[in-house]
């Protein structure tokens, strides 16, 4: 079985997606393969972590993260290894803050954290786990989206915001959220994450071909915001047929002719 399909699995699996036969054989798999049931352990402890209000760390947890850090850089001068210093952090009070926060996001703590300390060599293994975790969200989002939970599905939006890029199948997944989901909560989400790469022609182009499928007045009244924003003259026509319909929100059409007013 590739890679992928074996985290698509464990996804399920966490999801409670997997039919009991399904599960079964999951589970005999788990237990022929040690090496998959400790990959799977971890993920179940990540995803239990994204699912438990995590409490903030205090400045004492910060500042024995930084000398456990600054001892490492000294141990990675010698061998190259960030394996040991991962290992080490395992002892630390902050455990579940640090992988909840850290493997996921291990980018952030190699880009920014260590900013503070001279060279760290950043191992290829790490940059294949850094590829592996953005493909493992990835398949995380799309799989949350189909669930029938809004909250699930709001997670799955959320979870947009931490990808370092996003694909085209995401933005597609997005669109699909914003024009066919029956949550308005879910729907504004989507607009709010697809706002960040309005700098993409299928991002604008979608946003725009939006307008005329929206029902709810509090998401026309945000599309017409994110058009101004935008100056998105291309808007224009479809908001004048959404005011023309019958029915329509009379605040929201106060609104989208204000917009249309405002998108020189």
């Amino acid at each position: 079985m590739e890679n992928l399909d074996v985290k698509a699995m464990m996804i399920d699996y966490l999801s409670g997606n997997l039919s009991e036969t399904e599960e079964k054989n999951f589970k005999i798999q788990l237990e022929k393969d040690p090496a998959l049931k400790e990959e799977f352990l971890e993920m179940s402890f990540f995803w239990e972590a994204e699912n438990t209000e995590i409490p903030e760390p205090t400045m004492e947890m910060d500042r024995k993260f930084y000398e456990m850090l600054n001892e490492e850089v000294k141990e990675e001068q010698k061998d190259s290894s960030l394996v040991r210093f991962i290992k080490r952090v395992e002892v630390l009070p902050f455990r579940k803050v640090f992988y909840a926060l850290g493997i996921l996001t291990i980018g952030f703590f190699l880009g920014k954290g260590m900013n503070n300390v001279k060279e760290v060599h950043i191992t290829e293994e790490v940059r294949v786990a850094q590829k592996e975790t953005e493909q493992v969200r990835s398949q995380l989002v799309l799989t949350l989206l189909d669930q029938p939970s809004a909250n699930q599905r709001l997670q799955a939006v959320n979870e947009v915001s931490k990808l370092s890029e996003v694909t085209e199948t995401i933005i597609k997944a997005l669109f699909a959220t914003l024009n066919n989901d029956e949550n308005v909560n879910v729907r504004l989400s989507a607009i709010e994450s697809l706002k960040k790469y309005t700098d993409m022609p299928i991002v604008r182009e979608g946003l725009v071909a939006s307008i005329v499928h929206q029902k709810s007045p509090l998401v026309q009244i945000e599309l017409a915001d994110v058009m101004v924003l935008l100056q998105e003259k291309e808007a224009v026509k479809p908001f004048k047929e959404l005011i023309d319909q019958e029915g329509i929100n009379s605040s929201a059409k106060q609104k989208i002719e204000e917009s249309i007013s405002n998108i020189y």
